[in-house]
């Protein structure tokens, strides 16, 4: 039988990582100098979307690069899905990229989400209306509220477990990792076990500016407001039905 980590050896893992792994900016810096190298007259929405999408995956490389180097592996899988029931907070910059990216699938997987969309803001609108009442910059407890709501993520495929935007999930979702039995995630919502690489947040935020700053007289061509778009703060679900 596999062994699972306990809680006493992750809170040993993370001091590890906070003495001898702890990553730098430079890799993000390089990825941002690679991008603007390899931009060919693109359209500038067209190149912030591909490049929203490369640092998200540069996030998760960094992420393997450091278990690795602590020799762990998270037991998160496919078809588990309890931490989609968390306050997913993005930008209104990010939101307008993920349904940038919805609008640029094949004609057949875009319809299919955009029409679950449209189904779940129906069926989740009372519980919607609840959670958005949490205010997550006063509220101390508003994560702890939020997920008693059990109000599933809109890109969650409630009959698989499974994400409709995988490519391009939010930060939070793929920073969010439990490396003990995947029963503590069942037995609570909110286990100590499991725990997040939130300091590549402000690196991949630096990094988004400096592209989007690049663009931000050209309205037109880039219809976003700067710096609004970049700081607003919200709730994934709010976001995704203001767009």
């Amino acid at each position: 039988m596999e062994r699972h980590l306990t809680y006493i050896d992750i809170v040993n893992i993370c001091k590890k990582i906070n003495e001898k792994y702890l990553p730098t900016d430079e890799p993000f810096i390089e990825k941002v100098d690679a991008l603007f190298a390899q931009y060919d007259e693109e359209p500038p929405l067209l190149f912030l979307l591909r490049a929203f999408q490369e640092l998200l995956q540069l996030v998760d490389e960094q992420i393997h690069d450091i278990e690795q180097k602590v020799n762990i592996r998270p037991t998160c899988a496919k078809g588990c899905a309890h931490c989609c029931y968390f306050p997913i907070i993005i930008t209104k910059l990010e939101a307008r990229l993920i349904q940038t990216y919805i609008d640029r699938l094949p004609a057949k997987e875009r319809e299919e989400i955009q029409a679950h969309l449209r189904t779940y803001f129906q069926q989740q609108k009372e519980a919607l209306d609840v959670v958005y009442a949490i205010d997550f910059m006063e509220d101390a407890r508003f994560k702890e509220k939020y997920i008693a709501k059990q109000v599933p993520c809109p890109f969650l495929d409630v009959r698989t477990n499974t994400c409709r935007i995988y490519e391009v999930r939010p930060i939070p979702c793929r920073t969010y990792l439990n490396y003990a039995s995947p029963a503590v995630c069942a037995k609570s919502h909110m286990p100590d076990e499991p725990f997040s690489y939130e300091f590549f947040y402000h690196y991949y935020m630096q990094s988004l500016q400096e592209i989007v700053e690049e663009w931000s007289d050209e309205e037109e061509a880039f219809p976003f407001r700067y710096p609004d778009d970049l700081f607003h703060l919200d709730y994934l679900p709010r976001l995704l039905q203001e767009e």
